[in-house]
């Protein structure tokens, strides 16, 4: 039988599109998926495949050791005290609740950036022999630059370094708690998708018992923001932001409307007419 994955990996690095393919394979995301997934758009297309319990309870257990956050990517960073913290509390009867839920649904799929921190939190909670991890990393270079297309961060040099160092903090508490808790995992590079799509559908296949082949991965180069496209994307936008709003619209409106549509198909829809 299919094992149970955790999808694990900073926002921006492939986790949605990897969660992706396994939803397509049947796994168990949510209850009702209209209500507890968010839907996708121009940056996911294929959707974030995110279960809001599961992020609920990942941020109650970030205010249970003293981060004050939702999320340790936007916001102030995560101390190393509190990071620590988390591996030491006590796992409530609500969260067991949630891994029994979703339990009664095998095979099933977790996937939220803060597995990064929480994963030690919840391993214990779970059946080795049924669940793996699937550990996505990404250039961190690339995930900047996709932070700075949806306008999380500024092209500040302290900006940069302050998200590049996040990330590092990030993968390495992954890995403290791959090593700690020599939980069964597999990692997996987002260039892979890109660069050795066979080879990586059999790796994925081969860990997790599925029957995967190349079209079963999803990656689309124009959605990577670090092609050629998602650069100019990136240029067009931090241009559009240096001019007054009146001379945007001017622009827009001198721009046929199936350009734009070539450009950016999903931020331009039928509707935007």
């Amino acid at each position: 039988m299919p094992k149970n994955v955790l999808v694990v990996g900073m926002p921006r690095s492939g986790t949605s599109m990897t969660a992706a393919i396994f939803a397509s394979n049947g796994y168990f995301v949510a209850e009702d998926q209209s209500k507890e997934l968010r839907a996708g758009d121009e940056y996911n297309p294929s959707g974030y495949w995110e279960a809001e319990p599961l992020i609920q309870c990942n941020a109650e257990i970030f205010a249970a050791a003293g981060f004050k956050h939702d999320n340790t990517w936007l916001y102030d960073s995560i101390t190393d005290d509190q990071a620590n913290a988390i591996l030491s509390l006590q796992p409530s009867a609500k969260h067991q609740q949630l891994v029994d839920k979703f339990n009664q649904h095998n095979p099933w799929i977790w996937k939220d950036p803060r597995l990064c921190y929480t994963l030690g939190y919840w391993w214990p909670l779970l059946d080795a022999t049924t669940t793996s991890v699937l550990f996505l990393k990404r250039d961190p270079k690339e995930i900047y630059n996709s932070f700075i297309r949806l306008k999380w961060r500024s092209t500040s040099q302290e900006d940069k370094a302050d998200v590049l160092s996040r990330i590092q903090k990030h993968l390495d508490a992954t890995e403290a708690a791959l090593k700690k808790y020599n939980i069964p995992h597999i990692v997996i590079h987002y260039s892979d998708y890109k660069n050795h799509p066979e080879k990586t559908a059999d790796k994925l296949s081969r860990f997790f018992d599925l029957d995967l082949n190349k079209d079963d991965l999803g990656y689309q180069n124009k959605y990577n923001t670090h092609s050629l496209r998602g650069t100019l994307l990136r240029i067009t936008d931090k241009i559009g932001d240096l001019l007054p709003r009146n001379i945007r619209t001017i622009i827009k409106k001198l721009i046929p409307t199936f350009i734009w549509k070539k450009i950016n198909p999903h931020r331009y829809s039928d509707s935007s007419n």
